[in-house]
């Protein structure tokens, strides 16, 4: 590996672990107001418990794998779990987890981000962060743009979803997953600025050319 792809490829591996993480907000917060109903239904969607890389660190974990597809692969089965385990929850209890998926994306979104205690972050500091801890694919893909509208509002753009065909393949409904990873951001930046909020705007999942949301402080 080269010294230039190095720190590409490590830092691609702290978002995947981020995103694993996620799903022990998830099954904290369901196990904590349905008990052993929402066990049964943690484990039917996630037979072998949720992914925990531990501190396994990379290079061990790669081995001779070629690391380009390696990382691919770990996105895949990260985010294809984390929607299986949504749609178990969303069938199971369907009056009461849109409401608790959005806690627990948002809660988990907040313990992430590096907050620093008696300060309040600008829209350069929390889109950087962002952008070393929010999982968008690979390096190569086509992920989001920033384009600050003014010193208070950054618009988020995408052209294609990286996540949808990770959703439709086990049936997650893509407007909901878009809008809870909303959540998830807002409470990152809520986190670094309390007066931080998402906006969503267009939606591919609901027919849009495009996904836009608004970032403002």
């Amino acid at each position: 590996m080269s010294m230039f792809l190095g720190p590409i490829h490590h830092l691609m591996y702290n978002k995947i672990k981020v995103a694993a993480g996620r799903a022990q907000s998830i099954i904290k917060t369901f196990k904590d107001k349905f008990g052993e109903e929402a066990e049964e239904t943690i484990k039917a969607a996630m037979p072998d418990g949720p992914i925990d890389f531990g501190d396994t660190p990379l290079e061990e974990l790669l081995g001779d794998n070629p690391i380009h597809q390696f990382l691919q692969s770990l996105i895949d089965k990260i985010e294809t779990a984390e929607a299986s385990l949504v749609t178990a929850l969303l069938y199971r209890f369907p009056d009461e987890s849109g409401e608790l998926l959005k806690e627990a994306f948002a809660k988990h979104g907040g313990e992430t981000a590096k907050a620093d205690a008696g300060t309040t972050a600008g829209l350069n500091e929390i889109t950087s962060q962002l952008n070393q801890s929010y999982l968008e694919g690979m390096p190569c893909d086509p992920g989001g743009s920033f384009n600050q509208k003014d010193e208070n509002s950054m618009e988020i753009s995408h052209s294609d979803c990286l996540h949808k065909p990770k959703w439709d393949s086990v049936g997650a409904p893509a407007d909901i997953m878009c809008g809870l990873l909303d959540s998830w951001v807002e409470g990152f930046a809520k986190a670094l600025n309390p007066n931080a909020k998402v906006e969503r705007g267009a939606s591919l999942p609901k027919g849009s050319e495009s996904c836009s949301c608004i970032l403002t402080v």
